[in-house]
């Protein structure tokens, strides 16, 4: 899902936890420094309770995984193959039912849903989701209008701030974790685009597309990435979280639009050092150093070269490359941008078009309409015969609409809301008897492990 080999001995994974290291000092704490103490008991608590029903459980069915074998021993274990669910976070964004996440949770799966504090459960379509960027809108439909979160201004965010993460990390729903900022302006290698904030509120897999609040319950951030050493996948303190201001422009787009239409200039620019200015004679580190013009450089008509220093855009200091390709994305295409150069210590000012920038969409499979089936199948308890309770889950169809249920092969079925069922028979005209019925749920109680617990199923249209 994302690169393993960013850093020596670290690895990358969706994110997730929060270790907090506290020194302990008898030092007064200097002006302005805004320590653990200086929060009220309850300020934490209280903007938790503001905010947490905004948070959503997102749960994706993938394809059933692949075997490893012969061909002989692959088609045998496609016969009990079954889906694969998985578990991510999101936020609501808009009342009627747009919930945001990471690209890398929804991305490739054959089903989404989206679950509320509350217990509802939504199907999701993807409204939009770019290639560049490790962000999806999706779309439900829910019953009544959703709690909504207010966004916040990450650029305000310094190194210290402290900042709460709501989340489902290995599907425990609405865990909270605190912590500070870490950093700001990261660059992960993820995208042309990176201004990560980094962050020790513990987050973990199942975290991922969650929310990243301020001390004003304003979501700043949403939690996309850890960074662990080896093969250690869970929390060092070491977690990313794309900035508020990046998701507000992304998510408007993708909710007007569908797709981001970023605007774009090509050229391909690296960091300037300060022992780079030195060799080239700009005023100071900082800015974008021109190593090429793009493919589509004619369009620039020469009015730019490789070793021009981009200082500004539009009047606005650019700090890096990054920054630079984050402001050509907002301007619209067409428009003509200015730029100031420093081109062998000589400023100079020149206008270039913003053209759009080509995305490529990664293959993903987007979820169709609600199943018509269940998607179950039955088979005789092996030791009932028809004279004990139970039928067993023979396989399960990804494409049902109990994919996402937890129900497993091998799942033994003892009764269908009150009534103990005998055979699949059985098992089979209660269930239809409840779609009949027009009711959306229906209660099975499975044993699994020699334990015993009620699951509740969606009927088909859900």
């Amino acid at each position: 899902m994302f690169p393993t080999n960013l850093l020596p001995g670290l690895r990358m994974h969706s994110p997730i936890r929060l270790a907090v290291s506290m020194v302990l000092t008898l030092a007064a704490p200097a002006p302005g420094f805004c320590a653990w103490a200086d929060q009220p008991p309850d300020a934490i608590a209280a903007i938790v309770a503001n905010v947490q029903d905004s948070v959503m459980r997102i749960v994706v069915v993938h394809p059933p995984e692949k075997k490893d074998g012969d061909a002989e021993s692959k088609a045998q274990a496609s016969d009990d193959s079954q889906p694969v669910t998985r578990i991510g976070s999101g936020f609501v964004i808009d009342p009627s039912g747009l919930v945001a996440t990471n690209r890398h949770v929804v991305e490739n799966t054959l089903s989404i849903f989206v679950g509320t504090p509350d217990g509802g459960r939504y199907r999701a379509e993807i409204a939009g989701m770019p290639g560049k960027a490790d962000i999806a809108l999706l779309r439900i439909h829910p019953d009544r209008p959703l709690p909504a979160v207010r966004f916040g201004n990450s650029d305000k965010l310094r190194p210290g701030d402290t900042v709460i993460a709501i989340g489902s990390p290995f599907g425990f729903d609405n865990t909270v974790t605190a912590g500070i900022v870490s950093s700001v302006n990261r660059d992960i290698m993820e995208s042309p685009f990176d201004d990560y904030i980094q962050t020790d509120a513990a987050i973990n897999h199942g975290n991922s597309g969650g929310p990243l609040f301020n001390m004003a319950g304003e979501v700043v951030g949403m939690t996309s990435v850890l960074f662990a050493p080896g093969t250690y996948s869970g929390s060092v303190g070491v977690g990313f979280a794309i900035p508020s201001n990046d998701l507000s422009f992304v998510l408007s787009r993708l909710a007007k639009y569908g797709e981001v239409r970023a605007g774009m200039l090509p050229l391909r620019t690296q960091q300037v050092t300060a022992l780079m200015a030195q060799s080239i004679g700009a005023p100071g580190p900082g800015g974008a150093l021109i190593d090429a013009l793009g493919p589509r450089y004619d369009e620039m008509d020469n009015r730019i070269q490789p070793g021009d220093v981009i200082r500004t855009f539009n009047g606005e200091s650019v700090a890096d490359p990054r920054d630079l390709a984050r402001k050509a994305a907002r301007t619209a295409i067409g428009s003509m941008a200015t730029l100031g150069l420093c081109r062998g210590g000589t400023m100079m000012s020149v206008e270039v078009p913003i053209l759009p920038y080509e995305e490529h969409e990664p293959p993903t499979v987007v979820p169709g309409p609600p199943p018509t089936t269940l998607g179950l199948q039955f088979a005789a308890a092996d030791d009932s015969n028809g004279r004990h309770p139970g039928v067993t889950v023979s396989a399960i169809d990804p494409m049902g609409s109990v994919a996402d249920s937890g129900l497993q092969a091998g799942d033994v079925i003892l009764r269908v809301q009150q009534q103990i069922v005998f055979s699949p028979a059985q098992a089979e005209a209660a269930l239809r008897a409840r779609e009949a019925a027009k009711e959306r749920f229906a209660a099975v109680l499975v044993q699994r492990d020699d334990k015993q617990t009620w699951i509740p199923i969606a009927m088909p249209g859900e």
